[in-house]
């Protein structure tokens, strides 16, 4: 047996032997054996704790993993290793969907990001993109299904995916990495072309990292610091052509610049489709105390025009682009005040800015009802000598302070109590302006000459305050109960709203031994309307009269889990039930069309979630398998059911966009001097965003949808022969379907009770071949046996039970 097998070995006798009674057998190596085999959570409880024990069904995606197939994407590794989740990327930044629920374009603000304690989640608009984390020193990503705001607040309806990183005895020495990708051009059916030279997609990820652990003041003390650069310029597409619409004397209403053909939209796309991110990422340990930073900056452009992404910017322009950049900071001080008591202290800060750029070429017709001289900041008025470039800027930061106590009652963890407070203080701001591109002068942003008060820009102060307790009991070895309830006070939510912002759970956790687990689980959650939903005022988007109230989603799911030799099973069942919904809707549909947030009746589904893991060849050889299978159903209003009747829709509608059925499978197999692995990620039959506005069918016939997707991955991972601490990753990722469910282009159709008879869809493109060769060097100059150097497990090697009731 290994030293480090030992270690974990060790280790997890120690916690069986402090929780279990004293009549269960401590020389049973069998069961201890499969409690090494079984992952440890926090992100559940923030508390750590097996898998099996975790009030949520979750699983986890291992830095193993990562390297073994290859993996520096991190909506990637949800398709293809996690249970229950799907990222669709839309061209453009990935979009996270959970148990057959996706809100198209929310920007992720409907599950929690959470990166070593810190909500990646910025708070104005509660966007968080997949790319802002750093993937390099990731030690494990847990995928937690279900609503969460028990712990979290708000935004966690969808689930809680937290990141973990590495620590510095884990991170040892320096390490660099470099990954190059190509993948070839696609014509307008999304068929794969006979590449050349300046037609090929590139995807480049470069990272530099670095761990040390040492002794600070006589305490362990350790820091890790990476930095990231991942550049991703797809190749070259093409897209069907589509007649734009004309003014009554027959001349286009826009231009979309030299890239179209005049009077349509489509053609080459060799610009205008790309992702770009740098970041930096710090952690400090120091006995107790622990300091965590994060720094990104990217840049995105989509080669396609809808209703949101470059209505009216120029085809095919580099310039129609967005930005963001994100800073966090967290300091954590973590305080065993007795052999009761633990506490925890956690300031944080952050800071997001994102700018949405388009460039527009022609001018746009005075508005309706707008007088001569009064200006639209999303307008770009006749006049100007040059083209237009339009900005919307988005702005948030925040500070806040968490303190969290924990009291073990007895001294065993049968009976914890934890108590938090989290209160945050935020500004948000936003700012739409017009600048002529030749003279650099702007419009808009003077309060005299925009259509609405306050002028196309907005700033306002917000504080928000949670409070919560879990109470945990086992009231004997093979019952355990779960129960907790958060309260939020958020300045965005009126009072009349704030039973929506009280989110309990409760769970009953049967063990009959430690190879069987069964869960019942009932929780909650909410998110309060963001500050853009609110207070975002356009000339194409109006406010809210009535306001927004919190969206509110309710959730009972059984969980089963078996586990046998190196076998484990899990199944889970689902219902859901979502509530007031917010949702941007057309108020007005023909040009110039006029939208507003409003709350939407909601949405129901139920289904449920499998899982399979095993492992054969002394576990060299691994397999695993996840599968979900959900009805999902969205409610429609009295006024949308009677406006719809004569189309025989009824009073429920099919979501859009996400899977019913979905899953993936994985199989690696490790040898002497590395290993090879194939995983396969499944998405069935999808209908696409513009078949329903807002609940009600769209024109567009037949209604838009795409067929199922199958995209398969392989890596071949291993030394260098003949260079010290010098690997390779090859390999490779193709999609058997080339569209995604987003139709693209001016032909987005209108409510089908305004105008029956519309027009055919084109849609989105996958990129649907890349091939990939990596090569890292890891150089470790710190003996691995020093006082603080931890057991480092071999690749593939599982993790031990952790202590019962420690706080993460």
């Amino acid at each position: 047996m290994s030293s480090a097998r030992l270690a974990l070995l060790c280790a997890a006798s120690l916690a069986w032997t402090s929780s279990a009674p004293r009549e269960a057998r401590a020389d049973d190596v069998g069961s201890l054996l499969e409690i090494l085999e079984e992952n440890v959570v926090s992100g559940a409880s923030r508390a750590a704790e097996r898998e099996s024990d975790a009030p949520a069904m979750s699983s986890v995606i291992t830095g193993t993993q990562l390297e073994l197939f290859g993996l520096r994407r991190l909506g990637d590794a949800l398709n293809f290793l996690a249970n229950g989740v799907f990222a669709h990327d839309r061209m453009s930044v990935p979009e996270v969907g959970a148990r057959g629920v996706a809100l198209t374009r929310d920007a992720n603000s409907h599950v929690l990001v959470v990166l070593d304690g810190m909500v990646v989640n910025e708070q104005g608009g509660g966007a968080v993109f997949l790319h802002d984390l750093p993937i390099g020193v990731v030690d494990h990503i847990e995928v937690i299904l279900g609503p969460g705001s028990v712990l979290y607040g708000a935004q966690a309806m969808l689930g809680v995916i937290n990141v973990v990183t590495k620590k510095a005895a884990d991170h040892r020495g320096l390490r660099a990495a470099v990954m190059l990708g190509a993948s070839p051009p696609l014509d307008a059916s999304g068929h794969i072309m006979t590449p050349s030279a300046d037609s090929l997609g590139h995807d480049t990820a470069l990272s530099l990292s670095f761990g040390r652990s040492f002794t600070l003041r006589g305490e362990p003390a350790g820091v890790v610091a990476a930095l990231e650069v991942d550049d991703f310029a797809g190749p070259h597409v093409r897209f069907p052509k589509q007649p734009l619409p004309r003014e009554a004397d027959g001349t286009s209403v826009m231009d979309l610049g030299p890239h179209a053909e005049p009077g349509t939209w489509g053609g080459p796309v060799e610009e205008q489709w790309f992702r770009r991110k740098a970041g930096a990422y710090l952690r400090v340990d120091a006995g107790d105390l622990s300091a965590t930073a994060q720094v990104t900056r990217s840049a995105w452009a989509v080669p396609y025009m809808d209703l949101h992404e470059n209505r009216v910017g120029a085809y095919d322009d580099a310039r129609n682009d967005n930005t963001q950049t994100l800073a966090l900071s967290s300091l954590r001080y973590r305080a065993r005040l007795s052999e009761q008591l633990e506490g925890v202290a956690r300031a944080y800060v952050g800071y997001s800015r994102a700018l949405r750029s388009r460039y527009v070429v022609g001018h746009d017709p005075v508005v309706p009802g707008v007088p001569v001289g009064v200006l639209s900041p999303e307008q770009c008025p006749r006049g100007p000598s040059g083209p237009c470039r339009k900005e919307a800027l988005f702005l948030s930061r925040w500070v806040g302070l968490e303190l969290q106590g924990r009291y073990d009652w007895p001294g065993d963890g049968a009976f914890s109590t934890l108590v938090g407070v989290d209160g945050r203080l935020r500004t948000s701001a936003y700012e739409y302006v017009t600048f002529d591109d030749l003279t650099g002068k702007s419009y808009g942003s003077d309060p005299g000459l925009t259509h609405w008060h306050g002028g196309g820009h907005r700033l306002k102060d917000e504080a928000a305050l949670g409070a919560y307790v879990q109470q945990t009991l086992r009231p004997f070895r093979p019952l355990s109960i779960n129960a907790g309830i958060r309260v939020d006070l958020d300045s965005r939510i009126p009072l009349d709203y704030l039973p929506s912002a009280i989110s309990p759970r409760a769970a009953l956790i049967a063990t009959p031994d430690e190879r069987v687990s069964l869960k019942l689980i009932y929780s909650s959650a909410f998110r309060a309307p963001s500050f853009v939903e609110l207070y975002t005022v356009t000339g194409r988007l109006l406010p809210n009269p009535d306001g927004l109230k919190p969206e509110k989603v309710s959730s009972l799911e059984a969980v089963s889990s078996f586990r046998t030799g190196a076998h484990a099973f899990t199944i889970g069942g689902f219902t859901s039930d979502w509530r007031d919904v917010i949702e941007l809707q057309i108020v007005k549909a023909q040009a110039p069309s006029v939208s507003k947030y409003n709350n939407v009746p909601g949405i129901k589904n139920y289904g449920a979630n499998l899982a399979y893991e095993t492992s054969f060849l002394n576990r060299k050889l691994r397999l695993g398998m996840n599968s979900t299978f959900a009805l999902t159903r969205r409610r429609m209003s009295e006024q949308q059911i009677a406006r719809n009747a004569r189309f025989g829709v009824g009073d429920e509608v099919p979501i859009t966009v996400a899977p019913q059925v979905y899953g993936n499978a994985r199989v690696s197999y490790e040898h002497a001097r590395g290993a090879v692995s194939l995983a396969a990620a499944y998405m069935g039959r999808r209908i696409a965003d513009q078949a329903y506005y807002g609940g009600d069918p769209s024109n567009i016939a037949p209604r838009p949808e795409v067929p199922p997707q199958l995209e398969l991955r392989a890596a071949l991972t291993g030394a260098i022969p003949g260079v010290k601490g010098a690997g390779y990753t090859l390999g490779g990722q193709y999609a058997f379907s080339s569209h995604q469910p987003y139709v693209v282009g001016p032909n987005q159709g209108l409510p089908r009770y305004l105008v029956e008879s519309g027009p055919t869809a084109d849609f989105a493109l996958a990129n649907r071949l890349t091939v990939f060769a990596g090569i890292s060097l890891h150089l470790d100059d710190e003996p691995a046996g020093g006082p603080l150097a931890a057991a480092e497990p071999s690749r593939g090697a599982p993790v031990a039970r952790a202590a019962p009731g420690a706080l993460p």
